[in-house]
């Protein structure tokens, strides 16, 4: 599952292809980003208790999830192309329902919607980028997608602190912000020329190969292949108990350090931003090895690193803020090698091209649906006890690590095997 040579050269093409879709990982982590900016100041405005304010972090990762499931299989049977664009308009009508909503209940449908068109586009566009990727430079361009996540995280936690002092109606300029770029986004999907030069190059390349990318492999098919199905439940058990983790830290730290740790609003936006540029230039040096054999000799250091800043929180129990403050740092180092970017890396190395967004889907619905779970009693849990929660995210840190270094041992078995085009037998 690893290149060791000299990286496939890439073109300006496929630079744009991979910004295009990066903007779905861009936006939904935004999205993320700013619900939690949000959730302090809705829960005042709106005179929410800590359920409803769990309801509303929840809905957006539960319906992130049923987007996911069902978009990444409908993508591949109607055209990942189409879903490609049309998501990105339902997400723009979600983020402008949440910007203007007049009350807590278009609040929530606005962050339904949004919701459920970022799950649809994730899915969709990594495939999109991975069957157009040039062979042996599919790591890297996946990879950048979450280098567009990070940045997401960047962007939308500085929008939040420089409108900090706004309370609701900052949050409410934020959201119009997401509604623009992701409209800007669609024109971008839909329009720009080269786009339809590089499917057809696909399309070429797959026709030469005897593949019909435009066939989906059909479900039976699919999880009736027994290395397939390890494969899958390997990835998304991963990808499970990494994103309680990277949710909760998403959705919930402005809302920690606000409620724990006695910081203002904007005192914690900013830690927040400072220590998340740190993250951006991490998954930009991920970015660079994702085709090389150090992407996976970085993964176990930083499990351990990413392990570590959980523990500090649950020793200290989050209330000292030195020890969050290097706590958020410790974990911004290390989640670029550990988590979201390795799962996409090894979920599209790993299928054929016509069933890489539904097994994506498949595997971040699963992922989605238990975070969402754990987002909707997290806020009793941080008043409950903020250590007893943070011993637990460091349960879920070691597992997911142990997970991944499963996975790594089979791919070292396989000996580099990937899957760049569907089995003969998976296509009859």
């Amino acid at each position: 599952m690893t290149n060791t040579g000299t990286p496939t050269a890439i073109d300006s093409r496929h630079w744009k292809l991979g910004v295009a879709a990066g903007m779905a990982s861009f936006l939904d982590s935004a999205a993320i980003i700013s619900v939690g900016l949000g959730l302090a100041l809705w829960k005042t405005h709106y005179n929410l208790d800590v359920w409803m304010v769990g309801v509303l972090s929840s809905a957006l990762t539960l319906f992130i999830a049923i987007g996911a499931l069902f978009g990444g299989r409908v993508a591949d049977l109607f055209g990942r192309t189409k879903v490609f664009s049309i998501t990105i308009l339902i997400y723009a009508v979600g983020t402008a329902a949440i910007a203007l909503a007049p009350n807590a209940a278009v609040l929530v449908a606005g962050v339904v919607v949004v919701g459920l068109a970022a799950g649809a586009d994730l899915p969709t566009s990594i495939a999109v980028l991975s069957e157009r990727a040039p062979v042996g430079a599919q790591g890297r361009l996946v990879a950048f997608t979450h280098v567009m996540w990070t940045v997401g995280v960047v962007v939308a936690t500085a929008l939040g602190f420089v409108v900090a002092g706004l309370g609701t109606l900052g949050i409410s300029i934020i959201f119009l912000l997401l509604t623009v770029l992701a409209v800007a986004t669609f024109a971008f999907r839909a329009f720009y020329p080269a786009f339809r030069e590089l499917e057809a190059e696909s399309e070429r390349r797959h026709e030469e190969n005897g593949v019909n990318a435009l066939v989906a492999i059909p479900l039976k098919a699919l999880f009736t292949n027994r290395t397939f199905v390890v494969t899958i439940v390997l990835t998304a058990l991963f990808y499970v108990f990494f994103s309680l983790v990277a949710n909760t830290f998403g959705s919930f730290k402005t809302y920690f350090l606000v409620v724990v740790g006695g910081t203002d609003q904007g005192t914690a936006t900013g830690i927040s931003f400072v220590t998340t540029l740190i993250g951006l230039v991490g998954t930009i040096i991920f970015t660079r090895i994702a085709d090389t054999k150090w992407r996976s000799r970085f993964f176990f250091a930083g499990v351990a690193v990413f392990t570590s800043c959980q523990v500090l929180i649950a020793i200290t129990g989050g209330t000292v803020l030195p020890i969050m403050f290097t706590a958020l740092v410790l974990y911004n180092i290390a989640f670029p090698f550990v988590g979201e970017a390795l799962y996409k890396i090894w979920t599209q190395e790993s299928f054929p091209v016509n069933a890489r967004a539904t097994v994506q889907g498949t595997t971040i619905a699963a992922a989605r649906f238990i975070a969402s779970g754990f987002a909707l009693i997290t806020p009793a849990l941080i008043a409950w006890s903020p250590s007893g929660l943070y011993w637990l995210l460091t349960a879920f840190a070691l597992t997911s690590g142990g997970i991944g270094a499963i996975i790594l041992r089979r791919a070292r078995r396989a000996q580099g095997a990937t899957f760049q085009e569907p089995a003969p037998a998976l296509v009859k």
